[in-house]
């Protein structure tokens, strides 16, 4: 129904630790399920972190690439057994409908994804055929190298800022730089583009949106304790599921799902039709 990138920028961290937030609280209706892709050129960073290495990293975007490239698999069909289902602490309605691509375990192998990327943007856009949600981890330099085509297709894209004055001045450029390659020819326009703010300075979501003329469309307070569940797999206690990091990301979740929702148009991509042609059939 939606698909979501998110990016970061230069001396600024969190989009990981975002992303996973919002999986954690991300509304699921029906039998909807939501994704998160792991399309960080730089490598990804959830098994080794958030999991703490527990599974092996035997699937995820690497093996993707090699199944469709090598093995003559077809993308589509390759693309469902490279996911892991995540199960949360007190999150009984969401077992197994939290989904995880996990991304390159070096960054020397994005250069052999090539074409991948812009399948990958077609299977995001058409994958409301199963019913899923996307979210796109693009990291801090995804969104201008040949990943870049994934926030390109994307329904909304989410810069992480951090609210000090650092991490204004950091995004200033690629804030710019971004909304000229969505207002491009390949690109959708960037009435999608959107702050995700990190509120560990001083200024205030207003003074952020007036500095990079975009509109903050969520906030997450800073919680690095908190944050360290996410990003580094730290133990979690009773209330962390309660905690304010996550009922923050559960309101932003519901406001940026609506949004995206709102802007998708009608895709006709040739993976787009054989996507449905694969929901029609049962996978």
């Amino acid at each position: 129904m939606t698909v979501i990138a998110l990016m970061g920028t230069p001396g600024s961290p969190g989009v990981t630790s975002s992303a996973l937030a919002l999986l954690r609280t991300w509304p699921l209706e029906d039998n909807w399920r939501v994704l998160l892709a792991e399309c960080d050129p730089d490598g990804g960073a959830i098994l080794p972190g958030a999991l703490q290495s527990r599974l092996p990293a035997d699937r995820g975007l690497r093996h993707l690439a090699v199944s469709s490239r090598l093995q003559g698999q077809d993308l589509v069909q390759a693309f469902w057994t490279q996911l892991i289902a995540l199960n949360f602490e007190g999150d009984a309605a969401g077992a197994r409908r939290r989904l995880l691509l996990p991304g390159l375990t070096d960054p020397g192998q994005a250069s052999s994804l090539g074409a991948v990327w812009g399948q990958l943007a077609d299977l995001f856009a058409g994958i409301e055929a199963h019913q899923h949600d996307v979210l796109v981890d693009l990291g801090r330099t995804g969104a201008f190298g040949a990943p870049g085509v994934l926030a390109l297709k994307a329904d909304t894209v989410l810069v992480v800022v951090r609210s000090t004055l650092r991490g204004v001045h950091a995004a200033t450029s690629r804030v710019a730089a971004l909304r000229r390659r969505m207002e491009g020819e390949d690109g959708r326009g960037s009435s999608g583009l959107g702050i995700l703010l990190i509120a560990e300075g001083a200024y205030s979501a207003r003074e952020v949106e007036e500095a990079l003329d975009v509109p903050v469309v969520m906030t997450l307070p800073y919680a690095p304790k908190d944050a360290a569940v996410l990003s580094d797999g730290a133990a979690e206690d009773r209330k962390f599921a309660r905690c304010e990091l996550l009922r923050a990301a559960r309101t932003g979740a519901a406001a940026v799902r609506g949004q995206g929702a709102a802007r998708r148009p009608r895709i006709t991509s040739p993976l787009h039709q054989k996507l449905r042609e694969v929901a029609a059939g049962g996978r």
